[in-house]
């Protein structure tokens, strides 16, 4: 286009180029630069609130291995190559945890999606501040008017490259300002007889609501994008907590399956050893049936050690899923969580339900979303409330307007006192309601639907809390009965055996002796678990799942409650030796004897 324009113009290419220039250089940015800058707004916003809503920021970004390659350099044989390594790991908890932040899939889904909220609210802020406006357009125009009435044809030609800039804003009062400057470097007439037309260099205009449009109406998009962020902030806090649990449960019942293979694997043996001794007896001592019962139990124990040894697998299987780990390769866990819990024993929670509830509305980030929620729709009612106020606008604009002499525009010596003015008012009154009116029924159902969703949520959790503290006292007893019965599992084998050595016993009492001391132990091991595990779960329904603390499967955080209103842990499972009667538990009451006739 330049090159054409040169045929026809006494003017060097450079001076169209000159405005072209910074357009083409701000159009030639690479992608990865875009990509930077929005990262760079996005965490200063996740920083922000994060400081607001918690006091502290933690790092974050959604940077992964292939966020720095290029997508066309990603092959699918790459990725089937990776999931095919069959390295073998030995990990423990904290390596547990470090990896399933690292590669779980979802937790990157949850990254992004948090992202993705604050990009949202980039774009609020954006239309209250001003965007820019910029560019150049480069033309060649003919126009040939026929010869009438015996004159020549007559032929105007005209080229012109014309540039133009401003920036437009919406202001947090509601109002509208926009400011255009445009300038023609240079049009040129060949032929022709006219004047150039009058062009406009500068134009600004404000349009200002005074009523319907005005105040909280106008930012509600923003004000709604800001809470949209905080929200999402605590939804993904409250999915590193939940991240963190699930972690630590599938680790533990990881444990709980090795214990078990360890029993099985125990129990196994001894049957061995055992059949063997019950065939010398029965040279001269034992009848051969109680052989092969012991036989039999062998071949029992040792399908439920295959079985084990099965389960075992599949669980740590599963498990590498969670942590982004190739399945291929095998995952060894250590042991120590389990022998720590053992040492621990088992952590009192000194709640009731009521101070459960006062912790978990203190605490709980989805509940203090719906309560946000509920505020937002009763903010909303309020902004729905004004569409019924009349339409009266401000209006004021400035134009500056310059007109060539002959057959040229001239922009160096344009007159400053050409220009117009306008101000004015402009009415609408609202004699047809009925999107105002819809809209604020909608506002009205969504309000009362938010205060049900709200009372709900209270109810679940307070529901949720509650079978949380029956399910630590079910765990706490199962544990203490367990462990009795071990005890008197292992009183029993040692005394089967010695009567076994005197024939005051048969095989059959001695297998059974075994099987209930198998039993007990793998029960032990697993309400032991259980305990920790369900008073993990009751600290993250309460909000206060501290899972970045140090040894937070055993210790609990510490509680805002004053120490005068919180149960002493001594006195936790008071009365738990008494069972409650069925009269206690209906308060119903007893049934008056009838007397006898």
């Amino acid at each position: 286009m330049v090159r054409i324009l040169h045929r026809f113009l006494p003017i060097r290419p450079s001076r169209a180029l000159c405005v072209l220039l910074p357009l083409l250089i701000l159009s030639g940015c690479s992608t990865g630069h875009w990509s930077g800058r929005a990262d760079k707004e996005v965490y200063g916003i996740l920083k922000e609130k994060q400081l607001t809503l918690f006091g502290e920021a933690i790092e974050f970004d959604i940077t992964t291995p292939h966020s720095t390659t290029d997508a066309s350099e990603v092959e699918a044989v790459a990725i089937i190559s990776d999931r095919k390594d069959e390295t073998a790991r030995r990990i423990d908890l904290d390596q547990a945890l470090e990896l399933s932040v690292a590669n779980r899939r979802e937790y990157q889904s949850e990254k992004e999606t948090l992202y993705l909220t604050g990009l949202a609210l980039t774009r609020a802020r954006h239309d209250f501040s001003p965007r820019l406006d910029a560019g150049s357009v480069a033309s060649y125009d003919t126009f040939t008017q026929p010869a009438t009435g015996g004159q020549s044809r007559v032929e105007d030609r005209q080229a012109s490259v014309r540039s133009q800039a401003g920036f437009d804003m919406l202001l947090r009062t509601g109002g509208r300002l926009a400011v255009d400057l445009a300038q023609d470097i240079f049009r040129f007439y060949v032929g022709g007889s006219g004047n150039a037309p009058s062009t406009r260099f500068f134009a600004a205009s404000l349009n200002q609501p005074l009523l319907r449009g005005s105040g909280a109406v106008a930012t509600e998009n923003l004000t709604q994008s800001e809470r949209e962020v905080a929200y999402a902030i605590r939804a993904f806090s409250r999915f590193q907590k939940n991240n963190a649990l699930d972690v630590i449960t599938d680790y533990c019942r990881i444990l709980q399956e090795k214990d078990r293979v360890r029993n099985e694997y125990s129990n196994y043996r001894n049957l061995i050893a055992f059949t063997e001794r019950a065939t010398e007896l029965a040279r001269d001592r034992l009848p051969r049936f109680q052989v092969d019962q012991a036989r039999q139990d062998e071949l029992r124990a040792r399908d439920r050690y295959i079985r084990a040894v099965n389960s075992y697998r599949t669980r740590t299987d599963n498990f590498k899923i969670p942590l982004g780990l190739p399945i291929g390769g095998e995952l060894m866990i250590d042991d120590s969580v389990l022998r720590t819990l053992e040492k621990a024993g088992l952590t009192a929670v000194p709640l009731d339900s009521g101070q459960a509830l006062d912790l978990a509305i203190e605490h709980r980030l989805d509940l203090l979303n719906d309560i946000d929620r509920f505020e937002d729709a009763k903010r909303r009612l309020k902004v729905a409330a004004q569409a019924f106020k009349p339409g009266l606008d401000l209006f004021a604009s400035v134009d500056g307007t310059s007109r060539g002499a002959g057959n040229r525009t001239n922009y160096s010596n344009f007159d400053v006192d050409a220009y117009r003015t306008s101000i004015g008012i402009d009415l609408d009154l609202p004699l047809d309601n009925l999107e105002a009116r819809n809209s604020y029924r909608r506002a009205e159902i969504e309000f009362e639907r938010q205060l049900r969703a709200l009372s709900l949520a209270l109810d679940r959790i307070h529901s949720d809390l509650r079978a949380g503290l029956r399910g630590l006292e079910l765990a706490r007893q199962s544990f203490e009965i367990q462990r009795s019965a071990l005890q008197l599992a292992n009183q029993r084998v040692e005394a089967v055996n010695l009567l076994l050595e005197t024939d005051r016993a048969e095989t059959r009492d001695l297998l059974e002796a075994r099987n209930d001391q198998l039993a007990a132990r793998n029960a032990l091991t697993s309400a032991l678990i259980d305990y920790h595990l369900t008073r993990l779960n009751f600290l993250f329904n309460l909000g206060l799942f501290a899972h970045q603390d140090q040894r937070f499967w055993i210790t609990n955080p510490e509680f805002s409650l004053s120490r005068s209103n919180i149960r002493t842990e001594a006195s936790v499972g008071d009365g738990a030796d008494t069972l409650v009667t069925p009269e206690e538990l209906f308060q119903e009451p007893q049934p008056t004897p009838e007397p006898e006739s």
